[in-house]
């Protein structure tokens, strides 16, 4: 479809021309107009505790702005839900476009990032957007599981990143398991809560860094790079 300059203001996200248009449409209940300003949040969620963090729609809303699109919404209650996701249409032909993806270069360097946190969903959220960005990216949600891949392997990490509540074994001890193998390897605690007394606690094992949740991922990125630059 051409999206023209009134459409496209409309959408508050996408410029004038030619895009694919995805339309996601069902007769269901629909979406409160309280709840419907906030669906794309991170860990928003109407759910009760325990029953997901609310990360489908903004994974789903970064993939669609990852490609230079965006996502609309509009619903009425008892009637149902229609999405609108635009992509920008392809003017180059297969070749052309093959040829520009394998000559663009990453962000980043390709340093190895050992991300750890028991919600699988933060997991994949966090794994995808950090590659997206040009890291390689281990993600595991079992603390023991990331301790044994550190262990096989302790210089192919260059930085890891841990939750500070999880079963099993907090992210400080993890930390501090991993710093008795490798002395020198930075480490960014992320938590929705931490008290002066955890963060003194975390210093004193050797975390250097310390991210609050739900993760601002450009601050995130920020605090990778700081780590890295201060290590080398």
């Amino acid at each position: 479809m051409q999206l023209d300059a009134e459409a496209a203001r409309a959408s508050g996200e996408l410029n004038e021309g030619r895009y694919v248009r995805l339309v996601v449409r069902d007769n269901g209940a629909g979406i409160d107009k309280a709840v419907i300003q906030r669906i794309f949040e991170p860990f928003f969620t109407t759910k009760d505790p325990g029953q997901g963090t609310g990360l489908g729609l903004s994974v789903v809303h970064g993939i669609v702005q990852s490609h230079g699109g965006a996502i609309t919404v509009y619903s009425e209650l008892g009637k149902g839900t229609v999405f609108h996701l635009y992509f920008p249409a392809v003017e180059k032909t297969t070749a052309a476009v093959a040829d520009a993806v394998t000559t663009e270069a990453p962000r980043k360097s390709g340093q190895h990032v050992l991300y750890v946190d028991d919600e699988s969903t933060i997991v994949t959220l966090i794994t995808l957007t950090l590659k997206r960005l040009g890291y390689r990216v281990t993600g595991c949600t079992d603390p023991v599981q990331a301790l044994e891949a550190f262990t096989a392997e302790p210089d192919s990490f260059d930085i890891v990143i841990t939750d500070l509540s999880m079963p099993g074994m907090s992210g400080p001890e993890l930390a501090r398991r991993l710093l008795a193998i490798q002395s020198d390897v930075p480490i960014i605690l992320t938590s929705g809560y931490m008290s002066d007394a955890d963060m003194a606690n975390a210093r004193d094992i050797g975390i250097q860094g310390f991210v609050a949740k739900p993760t601002n991922l450009e601050n995130l990125d920020k605090k990778i790079q700081e780590l890295l630059d201060n290590s080398r």
